[in-house]
């Protein structure tokens, strides 16, 4: 018997090992996960268009190519599409996120204002489905809407200070994204009108000329809807110019030696000396705890919490007033500057201090240069501040009622003695507490214009 393998025996084993080895090599290609698209779910576009960002992801063979196409009343249309290079054997890339940005512009594309779909899909090196790859595919709903929201400003003129504040009421046509008055760059956000729905459109903002603004700064009814676009009205204000005045601080040896190096310690501040060491907090540690001011209230109440005139601390005396432009001294040299946005209020030590108005405790602890302080968020954008306590007496997310004790008064943070300081902020801006203080004014300039917008 011959056991001697003829050459087609041989070529059967060397086709036999061929496709062993094709079909090792080729397993891999044979998965069946589809690539992950990731992206929103839906998607405004307003008549300035946006921009589309997403990620594909294919951890098995690699993305082959991918498609996006919009179908709309007019008809549909690829928007993007992109193919990868791939090897035979490993496919394309396996395991790196790929990532689209699409500009989508009603107007390149021809759609109409109204609801479209925008379907994404996407295929991989796999040898599935007869070698055409696992495909995925996603549809993102698409509202187009290009028309801005109708403004309508309400009452008339309005007499506002420079460092002081004002409300506005106006209409909107439409439930917006954001909406407000801006005064330069900065926006003052709108809350429905007390006593109204919110679908109504009847909105109030409180709004300030900010100490700093500049000489006769835009004044405008803005609001922006989902979609991105914005309507603006044109708000009259008549701004009174103020002088501020200037206070000069001769600095002590004891201020350096007993105020300065508990509080370096407390806020991380090292510096060779006290000196150096009270322009590093007057200067870069302020402008840190004011971030953290803006930071706990910017997410202000919508509804108005308070009721009256706010309150000033009882039987005490002003030491300093709003928008002092101080100039710090020490041995006939000046070292430093800063503007006091408050009011110094001092009585006898350790003093009880009530709220100046009903409203909700967003802070109470230790806040660098205003030692031990409380936050009290009145509504509608309205923040009350109290600083350089010796002891706090509320919690944050605590209502207080008007006159109720917040703590008392103190030296603690960047104070040379015990006292108050007060403030009142409108929108993250700083305004002069005296008219809030003053019934009148409250009448005349608050309440006669929410009245109004009933």
């Amino acid at each position: 018997m011959n056991n001697t393998i003829n050459w087609k025996g041989w070529l059967a084993i060397l086709i036999a090992i061929s496709l062993g080895a094709a079909t090792f090599m080729a397993y891999p290609r044979l998965e069946s996960d589809p690539p992950r698209i990731v992206g929103p779910a839906e998607l405004s576009i307003g008549e300035a268009g946006t921009t589309l960002t997403l990620q594909f992801i294919d951890e098995g063979t690699g993305l082959r190519n991918l498609q996006l196409r919009m179908v709309h009343s007019g008809g549909g249309q690829v928007v993007f599409e992109e193919s990868f290079p791939g090897a035979m054997f490993s496919g394309g890339n396996p395991g790196k996120t790929h990532e689209v940005s699409v500009d989508l512009e009603p107007r390149a594309l021809r759609i109409a204002d109204g609801p479209a779909t925008l379907i994404v899909t996407a295929r991989d090196f796999s040898l599935q489905n007869l070698g055409e790859g696992n495909r995925s595919e996603v549809s993102i709903r698409i509202n187009v809407d290009t028309k801005a929201p109708r403004v309508e400003a309400g009452g008339g003129l309005i007499y506002i200070y420079r460092g002081g504040a004002a409300a506005a009421t106006y209409n909107v046509s439409e439930a917006t994204a954001s909406d407000g008055v801006r005064v330069g760059d900065r926006l003052y956000p709108g809350y429905p009108a007390p006593n109204t729905a919110p679908e109504a459109g009847k909105r109030v903002a409180f709004f300030a000329v900010a100490v700093n603004a500049p000489r006769n700064p835009k004044i405008e009814y803005e609001a922006t809807d989902a979609a991105g676009n914005v309507g603006r009205a044109n708000l009259r204000a008549k701004v009174f110019e103020r002088n501020f005045s200037e206070e000069r601080l001769y600095l002590s040896d004891k201020f350096f030696d007993r105020v300065v190096p508990p509080l370096a310690e407390s806020v991380g501040v090292s510096a060779p000396t006290n000196v150096a060491a009270f322009q590093q907090i007057n200067s870069e540690v302020r402008a840190k705890n004011e971030e953290r001011i803006q930071s706990l209230i910017e997410n202000s109440d919508p509804v108005k919490h308070w009721t009256k005139s706010f309150t000033q601390f009882a039987n005490s005396k002003v030491m300093s007033r709003f928008a002092e432009q101080r100039r710090y001294f020490t041995e006939g040299n000046e070292i430093s500057q800063a503007t006091h946005y408050g009011f110094d209020l001092a009585s006898h030590a350790k003093a009880s201090i009530g709220a100046a108005n009903r409203g909700r405790v967003v802070f109470a602890g230790d806040l660098g240069i205003y030692g031990n302080c409380v936050l009290v968020d009145h509504g509608m954008g309205l923040t009350s501040l109290y600083a350089h306590l010796t002891e706090i007496t509320v919690a944050a997310d605590q209502f207080v009622e008007r006159n109720q004790s917040v703590g008392t008064s103190g030296a603690t943070g960047l104070a040379g003695g015990d006292h108050l300081h007060f403030a009142i902020l409108i929108g993250g801006t700083y305004v002069d507490p005296l008219e809030w203080w003053d019934a009148n004014w409250i009448k005349s300039h608050v309440d006669a214009r929410l009245q109004a917008s009933h």
